[in-house]
């Protein structure tokens, strides 16, 4: 693990007298120790007859990314209460975090990563009635990589399948807000604040807090997660159309081999049939509606 560095307090003088060119960064108050003992933990007063909901921040620490091989080695799951009317994140109201144990060595480069030890995961396995309370009303789920955290939690829970999911990392234009990536860690330390990541609750509450400084961007995922998409894919396109496809707008899903792309209304979606098959046979082409039940599930 990097070791931390410490605040240079002999510099006071330095930064004082040229404080242009230093940035003061502080920990995120949202941490697991300060959570637990303050739980329901107050974010925001709410508004009496608003609407509220409620959404679970989700994810998971793994032995790698292949699907279907690699387990779950930890899960952090923060539930917490928004204002619908308003968008805004209104209490932190629990906190789950739990090991389990792969069945086998974890890789070094994990262990590096996570600081996750085959002693700290040793005969532990999650708690599947703690996993589905915290679940119990179809909250919307939130992860900061969807696509990669769902197919993991699906696998290993298939009765939680059909809940509703929302990817802040994908669901959220950052660049509009002024972030030029999208790395969790990296869009707190742009807003002033850092935390120990890699670890799946903190993790979680780092992803809450950055939810919680930057309302715009939750009401975008919220606003994500409520719309209807189609995703064209283009089955049995060839080789030699992937840079007319990548030109175009399309990705290519390494998991499903496919291009595909997402598109807001149903006629444009369809109607990429067409414009496809002016460059090669189409007739594969599939045109599938998207919802944040459907969404980021491995198909």
């Amino acid at each position: 693990m990097q070791e931390q560095r410490v605040f240079p307090l002999n510099r006071f003088q330095e930064i004082s007298e040229r404080p242009e060119d230093f940035r003061l960064i502080e920990r995120i108050p949202l941490n697991r120790n300060l959570v637990e003992k303050r739980l329901p933990l107050k974010l925001t007063n709410a508004i009496e007859g608003e609407r509220v909901h409620q959404v679970v921040f989700l994810d998971t620490e793994t032995t790698g990314i292949e699907h279907g091989f690699d387990k779950i080695i930890e899960l952090g799951l923060v539930k917490a209460t928004y204002s619908f009317d308003r968008r805004i994140l209104l209490s932190i109201d629990k906190v789950f975090d739990g090991f389990e144990d792969p069945g086998r060595k974890i890789p070094q480069e994990i262990v590096e990563l996570t600081g996750i030890t085959d002693e700290m995961v040793a005969g532990k396995s999650l708690d599947q009635d703690r996993v589905a309370q915290m679940l119990l009303g179809r909250p919307l789920v939130v992860a900061h990589n969807a696509k990669f955290d769902r197919p993991f939690f699906d696998e290993r829970f298939p009765s939680l399948g059909n809940l509703s999911w929302a990817c802040s990392y994908s669901g959220i234009n950052w660049d509009l807000l002024g972030s030029n990536g999208r790395k969790l860690e990296y869009l707190n330390l742009m807003r002033g604040w850092f935390y120990e990541a890699h670890r799946a609750d903190d993790d979680c509450l780092a992803l809450a807090w950055l939810m919680h400084i930057e309302p715009e961007a939750f009401s975008m995922l919220i606003e994500g997660a409520l719309r209807k998409e189609y995703q064209v894919f283009a089955w049995g396109s060839p080789y030699s159309a992937k840079d007319i496809l990548k030109g175009m707008g399309y990705r290519f899903d390494g998991k499903m081999k496919v291009w595909y792309k997402n598109f807001v209304q149903e006629a444009e979606a369809k109607m990429q049939i067409s414009v496809l098959s002016q460059h090669y046979d189409a007739s594969q082409t599939e045109v599938r509606p998207s919802t944040a039940v459907t969404r980021f599930k491995l198909n």
